[in-house]
């Protein structure tokens, strides 16, 4: 499978929307990311709901089903990264020193392996530590 369709499965697997563009790439979600942050942040902080950023204007993520609107910025991005991880495995770690991204999405990336138990290089725990 495809980078894109290994995230998509994973996405739609958890009942969550993916990107309203499409992502082929993990440095392409990553990017969606950052811009999913910036907007929570512009929006009151990552508790806001994905609700809430679309009728605050953000369109990154196409149509929302009524259960997925409920959910928080920092849940979404979670699994977000969950997903990347599961759709490049070990690879994830040399993806993401290669990408130009904050450090909230860094967290992301780090926080999601270590909740699956996927083994995170020192270099990106002392980032987040």
């Amino acid at each position: 499978m495809s980078f894109e369709s290994e995230f998509t499965f994973c996405m739609h697997g958890s009942g969550l929307p993916t990107p309203a563009e499409a992502v082929t790439s993990a440095g392409e979600v990553f990017h969606f990311l950052d811009e999913l942050h910036n907007a929570a942040e512009l929006a009151g902080g990552t508790e806001v709901t994905l609700g809430a950023l679309e009728a605050a204007g953000f369109a990154g993520l196409g149509t929302l089903a009524a259960d997925a609107a409920a959910v928080t910025a920092a849940a979404y991005a979670g699994a977000v990264a969950g997903c990347v991880i599961g759709a490049t495995g070990s690879t994830v770690w040399d993806l993401l020193a290669q990408a130009d991204t904050s450090q909230a999405v860094v967290g992301d990336v780090v926080a999601a392996a270590n909740d699956a138990g996927v083994e995170v290089p020192s270099k990106f725990q002392e980032e987040v530590a």
